[in-house]
């Protein structure tokens, strides 16, 4: 019986886990998707968002290609809270 203890006890430790992290991958999205969106739930987690890559339309029309360094929740006011954000833009029709 005390086996059986060990290993629900374990199992639910894992479970608890795996809820936590799937918080995590949701708190940055990329991917397919607005980077308009992506800034913007950046922004309201308290981070400061910088560019890498030519902004040649509206954010709404660009996609998100990645996000450095990776964030996990909202930010932490006593450590550095600028993020960088990889975006891919159409070309501008000029």
């Amino acid at each position: 019986m005390k086996n059986f203890a060990i290993a629900a006890g374990a199992a639910g430790v894992l479970a608890a886990a795996a809820l936590g992290f799937a918080g995590v991958a949701a708190a940055a999205p990329t991917g397919p998707g607005s980077a308009g969106d992506v800034v913007n739930s950046l922004q309201a987690q308290g981070y400061s968002v910088q560019f890498n890559g030519a902004m040649t339309a509206p954010l709404s029309d660009c996609l998100v290609t990645g996000v450095h360094p990776t964030v996990s929740g909202p930010a932490n006011p006593t450590q550095l809270t600028t993020v960088y954000v990889d975006i891919s833009c159409p070309p501008t029709n000029n």
